[in-house]
């Protein structure tokens, strides 16, 4: 458990750097960044466009999230079958889909 609690931190934490440095004008990330106050589950506000649209063209490139009205996108990179490479891609069809 140790491993996989260490590797949520670090992809959680890899997710969130991503997100601040290329989407901070369209997306601000709602839960704390102290590792230590969350899990592996990121709330994302969608502030710029229709949060909701954004939402059905990203499960749609085949990226499993969930929405909460009224401008939450949630996305969990699970460290047990989650990569580094698939926070980044869902950061790549983020910016694809804005």
């Amino acid at each position: 458990m140790a491993v996989l609690r260490a590797k949520s931190k670090r992809l959680t934490g890899f997710l969130e750097s991503l997100l601040r440095r290329d989407l901070p004008e369209h997306i601000e990330v709602l839960t704390p960044s102290e590792p230590a106050r969350r899990g592996c589950q990121l709330s994302l506000r969608i502030k710029t466009i229709d949060g909701r649209g954004l939402y059905e063209r990203i499960t749609a490139a085949g990226i499993t999230c969930d929405w909460r009205e009224p401008d939450v996108m949630r996305v969990a990179p699970v460290p047990l079958y989650n990569r580094f490479e698939d926070a980044h891609r869902f950061v790549e069809a983020l910016k694809a889909s804005l």
